[in-house]
């Protein structure tokens, strides 16, 4: 298996990693009551750029339709997706409550 680095767990938006590098995974798991949108982004310093993937996460029973099945964990296998930039995580939250997530890469 080859090897990785992690961001190690992020409660909030952060950059991750400056200059070109390969997204491994991402996992998340929701830490409030609300629905939090995690996306990782191709940039370094901002939440903008290419958007690489994009989590729901919300509780069961939530109104939008997006977050039905109430997914509190996710997990993507991004297989190595190249960033030519670097990497930075956006976390939000309507209600300030948010997620735990951790972006492996290499």
């Amino acid at each position: 298996m080859p090897q990785c680095r992690s961001s190690g767990v992020k409660t909030a938006s952060a950059a991750i990693f400056d200059g070109q590098v390969r997204l491994i995974s991402i996992h998340a798991a929701l830490t409030g009551t609300a629905q939090t949108t995690v996306k990782v982004f191709d940039n370094a310093s901002a939440a903008s750029g290419t958007e690489l993937a994009r989590m729901i996460l919300a509780p069961a029973g939530s109104a939008d339709p997006a977050a039905t099945l109430g997914s509190t964990l996710a997990e993507f296998d991004m297989h190595g997706v190249l960033a030519v930039n670097g990497l930075y995580l956006s976390i939000s939250s309507g209600s300030g409550e948010g997620a735990a997530v951790s972006v492996e890469f290499a």
